[in-house]
This record gives C-alpha cells, structure tokens and sequence, in this order.
C-alpha cells in the first residue's frame, strides 16, 4: 500500500489578546483626555483625531468592585495567507516586511483593533499600549 501525501498550506493566521472592558455601571469621559500628538502617536489616524475622540474610563463603583472595569473584551489580528505573503515566505523576508505587506492588503494589527475598541468606549488606551505593540 503506497502512502498518498496530502497537500496543506496556512490560509489564516490568528492573533488574540484579551483587554479589560470599561464597566459600564461607571463609565464616563476621562477628565484629562491625551493630546492629539499623542493619540497618532498610539495609532489613531488624523481623521479620527480631527474629528475628535473621547477617551473613556471606569470611574469605579460597587458594581466593579471599584476598579473601572467588569470584563474582558478581545483584540483580534487576521492575516488571510495570500499569494504575495505566501511569495514572501518562501523567499526568506522578514517578519518586518511580511507585517508590512499583509497592513497593504487590509490586515488589521491587533493595535488598530485596540484603537477602534477604544473609540467605541469599550476599552481604555492603558489597556490596548499594555497588551499590544505599533
């Protein structure tokens, strides 16, 4: 009996971080929201910050237990294996170059996911720069 060989390749690869949520018993605006500079600077884009973003927080309630957050909420990274990327791979580049191809083709870094959990009040800056790098 001869041993048939099946043919398998990546087509997805998958990042998760999990993040506190912002109880929403006691969510509010954070008094001292950070300066534009510092928001591109963390990963938002200029149109986000022109059209301006409020930061929110958990001010702290028996709900929570006084910590400002109830929960935990996923940052997910997607990287749909294309014929490019798979190119890449095969030639040697770097993990730098692969990241930088598959953000030109539409991936959302686990950072970016973290901007957009924060400006739906989900989630606050302190949490997505604590689990995630630009």
């Amino acid at each position: 009996v001869e041993p048939f060989l099946v043919a398998t390749s990546v087509n997805i690869i998958c990042a998760q971080r999990l993040v506190r949520r912002i109880c929403a018993a006691c969510k509010e605006p954070e008094p001292h929201q950070p300066p534009p500079e510092a928001l591109l600077k963390m990963g938002f884009t200029e149109e986000e910050v022109n059209r301006g973003i409020t930061i929110m927080h958990g001010r702290g309630c028996d709900v929570c237990g006084k910590r400002g957050y109830k929960g935990r909420v996923g940052l997910y990274e997607v990287l749909e294996m294309s014929e490019t990327l798979k190119d890449m791979i095969l030639t040697g580049a770097s993990a730098i170059e692969l990241r930088e191809q598959a953000v030109k083709e539409g991936m959302i870094t686990l950072r970016r996911s973290g901007c957009r959990k924060i400006l739906d009040g989900v989630t606050t800056i302190e949490e997505v720069v604590r689990e995630t790098v630009l």
